[in-house]
């Protein structure tokens, strides 16, 4: 029987099928610049690496192409994006790309890359505040989520330890119609992402009516959202982690259940109850955990933890890499 490969090897075998160009603004951290060595050599995007002549300090690699973002031109080029945005002229929006956050925000939407990666040396809210600025919004477009595709070392559970966690990272207090998009937001990034076929839970301190609260209540009207706008997909709730995960818990709680016991998309009624989960599977349980990894932006970008490794860069290079083709998005050239 053939090894099944992590979840690492699984996404960079992926995008190295259709390897995308990902911008790289900090290209100043010796962690940034080693990944996208990496990331080329091992082929899972086209890593373009932003650097100033005065920290260039001798790099060269021949896989990655750098950029200066004091170019004249591509100050113009991201001047000239955010000029539109924010219906101001030219020289009013030149000042903006002083900060390479918003530059790499404009050079994607300008189709310069397919997506970005940053966060090495930025919060959360610096790296996505200029992309959601710059975002496009027309009626149906889904909302912005976040998750994290996790591999637990007990293979029992998920899709041989593979699961998908969502949403730890974004919205602290979704409501109904919110949690039934991140139950198809996270469900589609398990079978984008990962290949895997999801099975959804919703999770809450509740199975099936077990207890009365509003939370509760909310959970099962995030179900009946859930299904009508994703008739596909397999999902149920409201379901205890427990009984989401475990077989034996799954069928005495939820007998006849196509997901209770065999979840691989956890679901989670709020930010608190999502993100110290994930932490907690991934410290006390030794899980390896990839993200955050946000759903819902054309062109893709991702967020990076400040203390993230190479490796961890590597990884989301690839989750851009697989995002940008899954979104048919056109690489360009600066």
């Amino acid at each position: 029987m053939a090894a099944i490969k992590d979840i690492s090897a699984r996404l960079r075998e992926k995008a190295a099928r259709t390897p995308a160009a990902v911008l790289l603004p900090e290209g100043s951290d010796d962690r940034v610049r080693q990944a996208a060595i990496e990331a080329a050599r091992f082929g899972v995007c086209r890593p373009v690496l932003m650097l100033s002549a005065d920290e260039r300090g001798g790099f060269h690699d021949a896989g990655v192409e750098t950029l200066d973002p004091c170019a004249a031109e591509i100050k113009e080029k991201g001047a000239s994006v955010w000029a539109a945005r924010r219906k101001i002229g030219l020289a009013d929006a030149l000042p903006l790309m002083e900060n390479r956050l918003n530059l790499c925000a404009a050079l994607i939407h300008s189709s310069c890359a397919s997506a970005m990666v940053a966060g090495a040396a930025h919060s959360t809210s610096e790296v996505l505040r200029p992309v959601l600025e710059l975002r496009k919004l027309y009626p149906g477009m889904p909302p912005v989520v976040s998750c994290f595709l996790m591999e637990v070392p007990d293979k029992s559970f998920g899709d041989a330890g593979t699961m998908v966690f969502a949403d730890c990272g974004m919205n602290p207090d979704p409501s109904e119609a919110m949690l039934a998009q991140i139950a198809g937001a996270a469900a589609g990034a398990a079978r984008d992402l990962l290949g895997l076929e999801p099975r959804a839970a919703m999770l809450s301190f509740s199975t099936k009516g077990s207890a009365e609260h509003p939370s509760a209540l909310k959970v099962r009207r995030a179900l009946e959202i859930a299904r009508r706008k994703f008739p596909e997909l397999a999902i149920d709730g409201e379901l205890q982690a427990d009984a989401a995960i475990v077989p034996w818990i799954g069928e005495k709680k939820a007998p006849g259940s196509r997901v209770a016991g065999r979840a691989n998309v956890l679901v989670f009624p709020d930010l608190n109850s999502g993100n110290i989960a994930y932490k907690l599977v991934e410290r006390l349980a030794g899980a390896k955990a990839v993200g955050p990894v946000v759903l819902g932006l054309t062109p893709p970008a991702n967020d990076l933890s400040r203390g993230c490794s190479v490796d961890d860069i590597v990884d989301m290079c690839a989750v851009a890499s697989i995002q940008a083709a899954a979104s048919g998005k056109k690489t360009g050239e600066v």
